[in-house]
């Protein structure tokens, strides 16, 4: 096509023909803003952020849909564009939360709170999962704040997570088209797509149908190409950042799809694609479900040996010699193992299986009880010509190993095998170990470790040259897996898998080593995936503590109106419940708002930060709560002090109600100052200001009342009069915050703590916070304490000790309730797929 020179910024360029300015600026090393453009879409030119003057042109062209011209000269960087770049992304913002981008306090927040609130809607930075990765928070950023003065129109759309593998948040979204565009690109129809017009405008389905019915198959590239944090990887959304991505194969099934494996302090968080092409497509299992297996609950970590009836944790060096017992069995012992497995694996296994004068049987991905490979084990077995068996799965069936004399299991996953072995030895899987994999096409893949393997789990080959040696066979003498690729001179290539994995949702495995994938990973059974039967509970009716009222009053707050009498006729200022939305629920306290005793109910605000949270805001007016324990804490002392502070942020401007209610009926001068990141965030302001003398708003944004938080209010109200009593409640960065404000004008400060609280009568310990130097109980001596007393960096390392597990304990399972997919779904009847 030949080279074309062209000008930017003074320098002179030579780029191909056909190449946009964009492109030609990027190859130069110099950098254009952008939202809408990808290397891997066609130009779009929607976001305008990529505008550039150019010589003779009229306007200002976007540089991603603008195409070099001979002897073109281009400016990308100048006064009138920065200020209308700085225009557009002020438009931009207006429909997307941006508060803690404009907030005095912004710096300091992330410094103590490095973590994302696992909120449910993103309201704010604070609460967005993609905060650290978010190329609009990045621009804003650099723009500053002075550039997002207009006030923020939040759409108020609910939360998205009906569908298998993905949160939606539209709330979010800046309408820059990648994830529809990338969907269309891959598979030739998009399952998703701008609906709706004007203001809301949005992206969404065909006549807001669910997206297992839309088409779409769960690949992930809308998530991984999203450049906010409106589309998220459930499993993966709170993990954070990835440390690590290193380029690695699935080996779930024969196709063997290379991915790129993310993780981050030895977790892997996801795989996702090499490139966003058809070819390097991941099918639903790959991108969602392989990361929820190696991180599952049920992974096998000890070393179990039979002793009778019971199976009794070992280390390592008792298992091996209980597996010694294979010896009494050379000649008539069998190896079944799985097909996922390494060639380094198999290799060893093959080694053992002559060593043991054994044989050897390498079943399908998919295999189950009826291959015949099993059958005709089954006859061996039934003969007395196996005695011992050997597997790495859930692979062989009950009444083979009741018959066999010894079995031994090498497994990740509890099974109805490992549960009658006479040996189990926990194994790393997938991420957690490396090799090769041959294909069903019969390419040599590397695998690679991306993640730690839980507690005694050690991958198979380490396992098996233990178990070699142990044996007293040689040839297992291997200090790396580097040592025995080399000595594999030739491997069977699995059989291909029947189907189109990366493309039809219909066609998945539905086993792992035996194991039914839909008993692991729960929501692949919308795909059609079986599961097995899981006992029925039964509801009881009429028990329980009935909800009378129940609405969401702020995103992610929501009102409780609760019957329970007997908490409601003891109930004081300051105290608390503690609430379990179902039987295995965790024990979570809320602070009571109000009550009526005579009546006998109770109301809350709970603020959905986390899965106990989560539990309970689902549910809704008529339904019940299993547990409601209280009234719980020390009531706050209610005196007559003069005039009294009271500052309420989040879930802490309900609370302060029923104070500033009692202070003032003890004859106090009530001043209520209440926090929200932006206007659309407060609530029960009028409830407030019918309760206290003065009402005070502040927002972090400037959109109502002062610009700040509770700690610039309380030094202006210090200003004009004494404050002889401070009250704050709210999170714990606020509240800290508070404190050292108050600290040098003198202003006794009295905050409500919300450390980690299990039973709520000081038997578990777990609420320990350190006042004054002393030891104390936030559930039995608080929760209200001396602010400027508090030990909060203790406070905050304790409120983090759990949370990798709190992020592991969010549910990632949905109502599959009428909502599996047919496996022989027909098309073209109007569902917007477009397939036939």
């Amino acid at each position: 096509m030949g080279s074309i020179s062209l000008t930017i910024n003074g320098h002179s360029i030579e780029v191909e023909a056909g190449t946009t300015v964009l492109q030609a600026a990027r190859e130069a090393g110099i950098t254009i803003p952008t939202i809408c453009d990808h290397k891997d879409l066609n130009p779009y030119g929607a976001c305008r952020m990529c505008i550039v003057e150019i010589e003779g042109v009229r306007g200002f062209p976007t540089s991603c849909t603008t195409p070099v011209t001979p002897g073109m000269q281009v400016t990308t960087e100048s006064e009138r564009l920065t200020t209308l770049r700085n225009r557009t992304l002020e438009l931009m913002f207006s429909g997307h939360p941006n508060s803690c981008l404009v907030c005095p306090h912004r710096e300091a927040c992330e410094q103590y709170r490095p973590k994302v609130t696992k909120a449910a809607r993103s309201t704010r930075c604070g609460f967005c999962a993609n905060r650290d990765e978010c190329d609009l928070r990045a621009m804003a950023l650099k723009a500053g704040s002075q550039e997002l003065s207009l006030p923020t129109l939040y759409s108020a759309y609910k939360l998205e997570r009906d569908d298998p593998f993905m949160d939606r948040d539209y709330n979010l979204c800046v309408l820059c088209g990648k994830c529809w565009r990338i969907c269309e690109k891959i598979h030739g129809q998009p399952a998703i797509s701008i609906i709706n017009r004007g203001k809301w405008a949005r992206i969404g389905t065909a006549f807001a149908k669910s997206h297992v019915y839309s088409g779409c198959t769960f690949c992930g590239a809308c998530i991984d190409i999203c450049p906010t944090g409106t589309l998220t990887d459930r499993f993966a959304r709170w993990q954070g950042k990835p440390e690590m991505e290193i380029p690695s194969t699935c080996i779930l099934c024969p196709e063997g799809c290379s991915v790129v494996a993310q993780s981050k302090a030895g977790q892997l968080l996801a795989n996702t694609m090499t490139g966003f092409n058809q070819e390097a497509s991941l099918c639903t299992l790959g991108r969602f479900g392989y990361a929820q297996i190696v991180s599952s609950n049920q992974r096998l970590t000890r070393a179990l040996v039979r002793e009778e009836e019971d199976q009794i944790p070992m280390e390592w060096e008792g298992a091996l010699q209980a597996a010694e017992g294979l010896r009494d069995y050379r000649g008539a012992t069998a190896l079944v193992i799985s097909a996922t497995t390494s060639r380094e694996d198999r290799f060893l296994y093959a080694r053992l299986a002559d060593h043991l004068q054994g044989s050897l049987l390498i079943l399908p991905s998919t295999a189950a009880s009826d291959d015949p490979q099993l059958q005709a084990l089954a006859g061996l077995v039934k003969r007395g010509e196996i005695r011992a068996l050997i597997t790495n799965g859930n692979l062989l069936n009950a009444e083979l190993l009741q018959t066999v004399a010894f079995s031994l299991v090498i497994d990740a996953l509890p099974s109805s095998a490992a549960n009658l072995a006479t040996v189990v030895l926990p194994a790393a899987i997938l991420s957690e170990t490396g090799g090769t994999f041959r294909t069903a096409a019969g390419l040599v893949k590397q695998m690679a470790v991306s993640s730690q393997a839980p507690g005694d789990a050690r991958p198979e080959w380490r396992i098996l040259c233990d178990l070699g040696r142990a044996l007293g066979a040689t040839g297992f003498d291997f200090n790396s897996l580097e040592a025995i690729t080399p000595l594999i001179a030739d491997d069977a290539t699995p059989a291909t898998f029947a189907g189109q994995p990366r493309h039809d949702v219909r066609q998945l495995p539905d086993r792992f080593r035996g194991h039914l994938l839909a008993d692991i990973v729960p929501t692949l059974a919308a795909f059609g995936l079986p599961a097995s039967p899981v006992a029925a509970t039964a509801a009881i009716l009429g028990e329980g503590f009935a909800i009378l009222e129940k609405r969401e009053i702020a995103p992610n707050m929501h009102f409780f109106k609760i019957k329970a009498e007997q908490v409601a006729k003891f109930s004081q200022p300051g105290q608390f419940v503690i609430l379990m939305a179902n039987e295995t629920s965790e024990r979570s306290p809320f602070t009571l708002v109000d009550w009526d005793g005579t009546a006998g109910w109770i109301s809350l605000v709970i603020e959905e930060v986390g899965r106990s949270s989560r539990e309970l805001a689902v549910l809704k007016a008529g339904d019940r709560i299993a547990h409601v324990s209280g009234p719980l804490g020390m009531p706050f002392p209610i005196e007559r002090k003069g005039t009294v502070l009271l500052g309420g942020g989040c879930y802490g401007v309900g609370a302060i109600f029923p104070l500033a209610r009692a202070l003032r009926l003890a004859g106090n001068r009530v001043i209520c100052a209440i926090e929200a990141s932006s206007a659309y965030l407060l609530y029960m302001e009028e409830e407030l200001d019918a309760v206290c003398d003065q009402l005070i708003i502040a927002t972090k944004d400037g959109s109502k009342g002062q610009h700040g938080g509770i700690q610039e209010v309380v030094v202006q109200v210090a200003q004009q009069e004494t404050i002889d009593q401070f009250i704050a409640i709210g999170c714990t960065f606020m509240m800290r915050m508070v404190c050292e404000a108050s600290r040098p004008l003198g202003i006794p400060t009295y905050v409500a703590l919300n450390p980690i609280m299990v039973d709520g009568t000081g038997m578990c310990g777990a609420c320990r916070v350190s006042i004054a130097d002393k030891t104390r109980f936030a559930c039995v001596d608080g929760p209200i304490f001396d602010g400027h007393s508090v030990d909060w960096d203790e406070l905050a390392s304790r409120r983090s000790a759990y949370s990798r597990q709190e992020v592991q304990a969010l549910p990632q399972t949905v109502d599959l309730k009428g909502f599996v997919l047919p496996l022989a779904a027909s098309h073209g009847e109007g569902c917007g797929c477009g397939r036939k």
